[in-house]
């Protein structure tokens, strides 16, 4: 069951008999990276929920009503959560909608899923919300929370959940599903399946943006250092142009900490894989005019320009202060 979400077969064994059990938790946290497949999974489990066969395939009512390969999400005993559009945030008149829906019993199935996506996303007053109505579940409900950061969620959710973890998927099973799956070239796969950590999600959507260009923007960064003007360096190169999406950032910030982290890989030949395993060479002979401790710092610095993209911080300012502390490292 599930035979299209790749790996994770722990937690698939534990949703199959989940399924099959007379008595059973009311909720779950799915947590994990993302890009692992906690929501496809959740949205498949849910469906098989649902069925009135349990397998989510079987032609039903209920089947027809929630078919996620065909855009299908009416079914009246499933509901969907998530952050507004524009905001990162899950917020109290959402849940209050949720609580309000608890009132109504199932419609077509024995059961009703809501899924949260996002539960460690809520506001304070969100959350607290939510805790009750996990702390007194409507009959016959199930509740799914995803979270990509568990320490993220408040203990007190914590506390009323049963937690599946999800690991990244070996890297190699990630290129094979990207080759024989996905038709993606060998060379590319090879890569996407590396920086993607794992995460077939995310190599899949690194496959459909411009990763490559962005990287060797990235790289040629690096390879500049020291500048006599890292501000004209960065303006001149459009990686702080106004007009950058803002998963662009995240993802260019992304791109220089793994190549850091390569290059320390390799400084101090540390067991692991080299992820851009295409530009070892470049990098090793990059590597021959930094020392571990300079590396150490720039990719302390990446790390913290990450934590601030995440605090909502703006991406221009950003890169621009990550890139001065890098440049000032390489000076000293």
């Amino acid at each position: 069951m599930w035979e299209n979400i790749l790996g994770h077969a722990r937690n698939k064994d534990f949703l199959q008999r989940f399924l099959m059990a007379d008595a059973r938790p009311h909720a779950l946290l799915f947590s994990g990276a993302e890009g692992l497949g906690k929501k496809q999974l959740a949205l498949q489990f849910a469906k098989s929920v649902l069925c009135f066969g349990k397998n989510g395939n079987d032609g039903c009512n209920s089947c027809r009503l929630l078919n996620f390969e065909d855009g299908n999400t009416g079914h009246p005993d499933f509901i969907f959560l998530e952050p507004e559009e524009g905001s990162r945030k899950i917020k109290i008149e959402q849940v209050k909608e949720i609580i309000r829906q608890a009132a109504f019993a199932p419609a077509l199935s024995v059961n009703r899923v809501c899924i949260v996506d996002g539960a460690d996303k809520f506001t304070g007053e969100a959350a607290n919300s939510l805790l009750k109505l996990l702390e007194e579940p409507p009959e016959g409900w199930i509740i799914i929370l995803l979270a990509e950061k568990e320490k993220a969620v408040i203990p007190t959710i914590l506390s009323r959940v049963v937690r599946l973890h999800f690991n990244p998927v070996p890297i190699d099973e990630v290129q094979e599903a990207l080759e024989k799956t996905f038709g993606i070239p060998a060379g590319e796969s090879r890569v996407l399946a590396r920086i993607s950590e794992g995460a077939i999600g995310t190599a899949l959507t690194l496959s459909g943006q411009e990763v490559f260009n962005l990287r060797k923007s990235a790289l040629d960064f690096i390879k500049a250092l020291p500048m006599a003007s890292p501000e004209n360096y960065i303006a001149a190169s459009g990686l702080t142009d106004s007009g950058i999406q803002r998963d662009d950032a995240f993802l260019l910030v992304r791109l220089w900490q793994l190549l850091f982290r390569d290059m320390l890989i390799l400084k101090e030949k540390l067991p692991g894989w080299v992820y851009n395993c295409d530009l070892e060479e470049d990098l090793k002979e990059l590597v021959g005019g930094w020392q571990a401790q300079d590396i150490k710092k720039a990719l302390a610095a990446v790390n913290e320009a990450y934590r601030a993209l995440e605090s909502n911080a703006g991406g221009r300012l950003v890169i621009e202060a990550m890139a001065l502390k890098i440049d000032k490292f390489r000076k000293e």
